[in-house]
């Protein structure tokens, strides 16, 4: 039996949690469509032009949504404290946006503007999809605006100078502790900034924590990615073979008991029942991609598939099929903001 077929076994307990995910689905889903439509639904509307493109945009940060509040609720209940949707649902779409427009668009200063965003200096889009992140943005400085949102401002701009470096994780060569930087910085200083809209206030050692669960997050994101980064030419620290689903399983056990002893009062059942979820998926894709390497047969980039129907909502779609990207139109609008 291989390390990495161990390395899930051995967690199989975490999969108790899977009942709180199903709860997730029937339960909380409806709710999060509803603040969806509410906070980020009229911001679509005000940044994109076309009907055709706003409900494709739409449905994009829709699932990306429910994705990430299973897991900012799970972080909710693990820490004790009240899981605010509307909050989740405007990070996770900026979140989604941001990182599209640093994949997708390819704009020379984008780095340097946004630089100046996050310093609370002026920002002038240059696409709707950036008109969007503007208004995003602000958004979610109105939430915050009475608030010590210091921790969540810092973790923000110090994520966004390991995503600048994440640009050499394409077409270059790339040292393994290279990637461990700018993976550890780019997972776990964004988790930290999305999951901390829900206490902005974060003590040290809650970020600590965050920065954890960020770094395993992206890990095993990495691992669910690992043909299309083999395809597309990205190096992780996956492609590269410098980590393994083993250790990430042992860190994912780590991580259980230092929630458990820094939050002995919270329910850990959905997070860990969720991490567990991608861990075996993790497991098939690491799997798929070695018989690949061996056999020597080459992963194959993503064919479009068909197009979605934005229209269907089910909760099950929502969570379980992938949100798409973002990516440019023909001619975009142009906009000014000057603070």
């Amino acid at each position: 039996m291989s390390t990495e077929v161990i390395a899930v076994l051995r967690l199989a307990p975490l999969a108790l949690g899977w009942p709180s995910v199903y709860r997730f689905v029937r339960r909380d889903i409806d709710e999060i469509i509803e603040v969806f439509d509410r906070t980020v639904g009229p911001i679509i509307d005000a940044s994109i032009t076309g009907e055709g493109r706003q409900r494709e945009i739409s449905r994009i940060l829709l699932s990306t949504s429910v994705k990430v509040c299973l897991g900012m609720s799970g972080y909710a209940q693990a820490v004790g404290i009240a899981f605010q949707a509307d909050r989740a649902v405007l990070g996770s779409s900026f979140t989604r946006v941001y990182d599209d427009l640093f994949d997708n668009f390819h704009v020379p200063d984008l780095d340097e503007r946004l630089t100046v965003l996050f310093d609370g200096g002026s920002f002038q889009p240059q696409s709707d999809a950036e008109i969007m992140l503007l208004g995003l943005y602000r958004a979610i400085e109105t939430v915050l605006r009475h608030e010590d949102s210091v921790p969540v401002h810092a973790a923000l701009r110090r994520m966004h100078r390991f995503q600048i470096q994440s640009r050499q994780q394409r077409g270059s060569v790339v040292s393994g502790q290279a990637l461990r930087r700018i993976t550890r910085g780019k997972g776990g200083l964004g988790t930290t900034a999305l999951f901390g809209l829900l206490r902005p206030a974060l003590p040290p050692l809650d970020q600590r924590l965050l920065v954890e669960l960020g770094d395993v997050l992206q890990v095993l994101d990495d691992y669910h990615d690992v043909a299309l980064d083999r395809a597309t030419g990205v190096t992780t620290e996956v492609t590269l073979g410098s980590i393994t689903l083993f250790e990430t399983g042992r860190r994912i056990g780590h991580l259980r008991r230092e929630f458990r002893h820094r939050y002995p009062e919270g329910s850990r059942d959905r997070l860990f029942g969720m991490l567990f979820m991608m861990l075996a998926g993790g497991l098939v894709h690491h799997l798929i991609d070695r018989h690949r390497q061996r056999s020597g047969t080459l992963a194959r980039p993503r064919l479009p598939a068909a197009e979605p129907d934005s229209t269907d909502r089910r909760p099950h779609r929502l969570l379980l099929w992938p949100a798409g990207n973002i990516r440019p139109m023909a001619a975009n609008p142009r906009a000014d903001d000057s603070r």
